[in-house]
């Protein structure tokens, strides 16, 4: 997980006046989240914006330097507000994680590599893209990478056979596809048509041969 950081400033006012007089000094002004209670601060827009436009994600963990305090302390954005005409951040929740307890954090699923089915002329499909999970924040990812590499035609990965750490609680019922090389209908239509030929060959049945031609007419007779 790539570490991404940010200073929150503390704020004693809040209200439309506040948030507006804010945005003029180039700042955004957030929320701070935890065991049920909200604390404003502000961050700097250009700041906020370079770890928005790293390529964020929902499990992505923030490194905070609060105002005032001497410890960093680590957060994920819960909610972004923007502009609707200049898509501008108007406001950010950011939800505060405690060490060694648990949070729910939706994490990204990347393969990387191209299956050897798929060489083979298998069809490769990638079913889900994202799973919700319960972890602590200190084995969180915000993505994992799937190598499908020595996947095979009729191969699958489920669920349970993704690497993740211990720790993980994967919220999910069953144990569904994650990915998969399926057989098309040409691999499918080949294998009916050696099954078939296997069969007769196993009755003894000689392949069947081409319908004599039929013989020229005579000629007429002058």
């Amino acid at each position: 997980m790539s570490i991404l950081k940010i200073k929150i400033y503390k704020r004693t006012e809040t209200g439309k006046n506040e948030n507006n007089r804010l945005r003029k000094d180039g700042k955004v002004p957030v929320n701070i989240i935890s065991n049920g209670k909200s604390t404003p601060g502000a961050v700097i827009a250009s700041e906020i914006n370079k770890v928005l436009d790293s390529g964020i994600r929902p499990a992505s963990l923030i490194t905070v330097e609060m105002e005032g305090e001497s410890a960093t302390t680590q957060v994920f954005v819960k909610e972004i507000q923007r502009f609707p005409a200049t898509n501008e951040v108007r406001h950010i929740d950011f939800y505060r994680v405690t060490p060694g307890r648990k949070i729910k954090a939706k994490i990204g699923i990347q393969t990387t590599g191209q299956a050897k089915g798929s060489k083979s002329g298998g069809q490769f499909v990638h079913v889900i893209h994202e799973i919700s999970v319960k972890s602590i924040p200190e084995d969180l990812k915000d993505l994992l990478i799937l190598d499908v590499t020595n996947l095979e035609i009729g191969q699958s990965i489920k669920v349970s056979e993704l690497p993740v750490p211990k720790s993980w609680e994967i919220l999910i019922n069953g144990d569904p596809i994650v990915t998969s090389v399926n057989k098309t209908k040409a691999i499918l239509a080949a294998e009916r048509t050696e099954k078939l030929a296997e069969k007769d060959k196993g009755k003894g049945k000689a392949p069947a041969k081409a319908p004599a031609k039929a013989a020229a007419p005579a000629a007429k007779k002058k």
